[in-house]
């Protein structure tokens, strides 16, 4: 690569940095493509031309955020403890995300759910966001296999199938109870943190060995 592609491609990422702080922290719709040129110090023109749609932009914050889940969850799985041990940090690191009294990321995802088809509308993004899928998906399966070695999961299940559902859909549910509101006499019974703790309960009664 070049030493011009390379300040191109540093100029992108820190382009996606801003543009995915900014969307955290004032909400989506409140932040215009103005306002990630004028933190960025660049023309609009130039916002432009890396990123055309404010959709493609979102799309890169979320895959950036995406990345950095998977990094997190790379550490746990480099610990020395058991498969089992670390789907239940797992669990609880999507749990923790929810304890933003703000709840920005939930609200992030919440608006990203309006913009995730328009990726399909260009090849580039849209192969950027299933590859920042692909990476998150192939660290977890490495569970399946070392939950065999060590005799921590069942195995009369497919792991792999498993567990991708499980933390895929217990990762959605996280962010998706937190928003969620109830009346006063349904407040106390389904709060957030009951709901996902018993949801974690049952996922690891099923997997354990």
């Amino acid at each position: 690569m070049s030493k011009r592609e390379q300040q191109k491609q540093q100029r992108r990422q820190n382009i996606i940095q801003i543009a995915k702080e900014l969307f955290l922290e004032h909400g989506v719709k409140t932040i215009q493509m103005q306002d990630v040129a004028t933190a960025a110090n660049i023309g609009i023109a130039t916002l432009f031309r890396y990123f055309p749609k404010k959709e493609y932009l979102m799309i890169a914050a979320t895959n950036a955020i995406t990345d950095e889940m998977a990094s997190d969850i790379g550490k746990i799985i480099e610990q020395t403890v058991t498969a089992y041990e670390k789907i239940d940090q797992i669990l609880d690191y999507y749990i923790e995300m929810t304890n933003d009294p703000q709840l920005r990321l939930a609200k992030f995802f919440e608006s990203y759910d309006l913009y995730e088809k328009i990726a399909e509308e260009s090849p580039e993004q849209y192969a950027e966001y299933l590859s920042a899928r692909g990476r998150l998906a192939g660290i977890l399966f490495t569970l399946g296999e070392q939950g065999q070695r060590d005799g921590s999961l069942r195995s009369d299940v497919d792991l792999d199938v498993f567990i991708l559902t499980m933390v895929q859909n217990f990762s959605l549910f996280s962010f998706k109870s937190s928003l969620t509101k109830h009346g006063t006499s349904l407040s106390s019974l389904l709060s957030s943190d009951k709901q996902l703790a018993m949801m974690k309960d049952v996922f690891l009664r099923y997997i354990e060995a």
